[in-house]
């Protein structure tokens, strides 16, 4: 049985009219910019960003019930076209942080103004095996997202639904295991160029991994309440596709952050 939804707060595809989430989070991540030069700003912004993203989603899952089922759900819609659009911006972003990492490295080691030192830095050991194992990991929680989404579009709900949770706990293993890295890595960001760059990527793509989690739940969520059909596919689809991209990014990480490949 579908949740009633006022009316009053909906056009006629079940959009929100005057919801503030968006302004409130667009403010909560300014604040937190701004505490990276002004530390104070982090104890407005911090829980501004949590609570904006909480409000934020929670007003789209108790609006879902509303939206308008795609007919051809076998084609790509607007969400999927949607993660297309948001995967190329991400692309550029990641692209820069790569581009900090490998200049710092160059002025490390092979800058004629360079103070010296070694790339990694002095002291610096990674657990490869531990890294080896946290690279399966998320790579088979990819691959278990892909054939739920399979098993979705073939109206398989409830097969979907615990193939996407085994994904979930996989990529939360991998968050717990990279904060267990971070926590024995025994160098800090401040520490030296390596460091900053260092936590600088990997943090950035753990973040991401964090917000597709965060994202799938709620897709479970919504398959546990009965709100998530075949007409849903596409959405569904494009969540996949940035945990893919997810994988993607993290093979390139490991390939030249850990085994320093290039």
């Amino acid at each position: 049985m579908k949740t009633a939804i006022p009316t009053k707060k909906l056009n006629q595809s079940g959009e929100i009219h005057s919801s503030p989430a968006p302004i409130l989070l667009s403010l909560a991540v300014t604040l937190c910019l701004g505490a990276l030069l002004v530390l104070p700003l982090i104890v407005l912004g911090l829980p501004l960003l949590v609570y904006s993203i909480y409000l934020w989603i929670s007003e789209e899952v108790r609006l879902w019930p509303a939206r308008i089922e795609r007919e051809n759900y076998e084609d790509w819609g607007d969400a999927t076209w949607a993660m297309v659009w948001i995967i190329i911006t991400e692309c550029i972003i990641f692209a820069g942080f790569f581009a900090y990492w490998f200049w710092t490295k160059w002025h490390t080691i092979s800058w004629s103004g360079a103070v010296g030192g070694t790339w990694p830095a002095a002291g610096v050991e990674h657990d490869m095996m531990l890294v080896s194992v946290n690279t399966v990991l998320l790579i088979t929680s990819g691959v278990l997202a892909h054939f739920s989404l399979e098993k979705h579009f073939k109206k398989e709900y409830t097969k979907s639904c615990q193939l996407l949770v085994a994904a979930v706990v996989l990529g939360l293993a991998f968050l717990a295991i990279q904060l267990y890295e971070y926590t024995h890595a025994g160098f800090i960001w401040s520490d030296h160029p390596y460091g900053t760059a260092f936590f600088s990527l990997t943090g950035l793509h753990g973040l991401h991994v964090l917000i597709g989690l965060v994202v799938f739940m709620v897709v479970i969520f919504l398959m546990k309440k009965g709100h998530y059909e075949i007409a849903r596919h596409d959405s569904f689809r494009a969540v996949t596709m940035y945990w893919h991209f997810v994988d993607a990014v993290w093979i390139l990480l490991f390939l030249i952050v850990y085994l320093e490949v290039i």
